[in-house]
C-alpha cells in the first residue's frame, strides 16, 4: 500500500484527494530522447522486485515500453505478468489513465518527449505526483532544457492542478559516459545555480541498460534504479 497520508504532501495531484487516495503517479519526462523508456522499464522492474504494486503507462506515440511489455521473457508463460503496462499515448491522459490504475499502485508513465509531444506531456503532470526529468550530463542537454524551456513547460502544465502547484520534478542524471566525473560535478553544480533539484542517484551509459529491448529480461535488485527506489524513499515521496 501507498502511504495513506501521501495526499497531505505538497505537489501531490487532486486525484489523490478525488477518489485516488491510494494510487500515486510517477511520470518520465524529458524535452527530447534521453532514455526516458529505458528508465521507465527498469524503474517498474526495481519497485515491483522492492514490493511495491506497479502498473506502466505508455504515453509516448512510439509505443516502445508497451512493446517491451508485450515481448517480455518469462519461464512461467501460464502464469500472469509481475504487472501490466497499458497505452494512454494522448492529450487526454488525465482523463482516461486515472480509472486504469487499480488502488494501492503506482503507475509510472513513459512520456513521449515535450519538444514534440507537448499536449500529451501537459496532460501526465497534470496528474503527476512526481515527474523525474531525464537528462543526459552533458551541456547540449543542458541546453535543450533551457530552450523549451523546461521550468516555464512545468509551471504552465500545472496551471490546472489543484492550486496551480507544480509536482517534485528533481532532475534524474542518466545516460552519464564513464570517467566524466568532472563533467557530472560541474552539470549538476550548474543545473543546481539555475535552483534545479539534482537527484543524488545517477544512471550510467552502460551495456546492462543500452541492451534493454524486446523480450531482454530485467533484474533490477542491485543495479542504479534500485538505488533509485532507495533515494526516493529517503526523501519521502513513495513508501509502502
Amino acid at each position: 500500500m501507498l502511504d495513506a497520508t501521501a495526499s497531505m504532501r505538497p505537489g501531490l495531484c487532486a486525484s489523490l484527494r478525488d477518489g485516488y487516495r491510494q494510487r500515486m503517479w510517477i511520470a518520465s519526462i524529458s524535452p527530447r530522447s534521453t532514455g526516458k523508456t529505458t528508465n521507465t522499464w527498469w524503474l517498474l522492474h526495481a519497485l515491483y522486485e522492492r514490493g511495491y504494486r506497479v502498473k506502466g503507462f505508455d504515453a509516448d506515440e512510439s509505443e516502445q515500453l508497451y512493446r517491451w511489455w508485450e515481448a517480455r521473457p518469462s519461464d512461467h508463460p501460464d502464469e500472469p505478468p509481475p504487472f501490466e503496462v497499458v497505452r494512454v499515448a494522448n492529450g487526454r491522459f488525465h482523463q482516461e489513465a486515472p480509472p486504469l490504475l487499480p488502488e494501492g499502485h503506482i503507475g509510472v508513465v513513459d512520456c513521449g518527449h515535450l519538444e514534440n509531444h507537448q499536449g500529451i506531456g501537459r496532460s501526465v503532470l497534470r496528474l503527476a505526483d512526481l515527474a523525474l526529468i531525464a537528462c543526459a550530463p552533458t551541456n547540449s542537454d543542458v541546453e535543450r532544457m533551457d530552450e523549451l524551456p523546461m521550468d516555464f513547460f512545468i509551471k504552465t502544465a500545472s496551471a490546472k492542478r489543484e492550486g496551480g502547484t507544480p509536482p517534485p520534478h528533481p532532475i534524474l542524471l542518466c545516460r552519464n559516459q564513464t570517467g566524466t566525473s568532472k563533467t557530472i560535478d560541474s552539470i549538476r553544480a550548474s543545473l543546481r545555480e539555475d535552483d534545479w533539484d539534482v537527484l543524488a542517484t545517477v544512471i550510467p551509459a552502460i551495456q546492462l541498460y543500452a541492451n534493454t529491448g524486446e523480450g531482454m529480461p530485467v533484474q533490477a535488485r542491485g543495479s542504479h534504479f534500485d538505488e533509485l527506489v532507495t533515494e526516493l524513499e529517503t526523501r519521502g515521496w513513495i513508501s509502502k
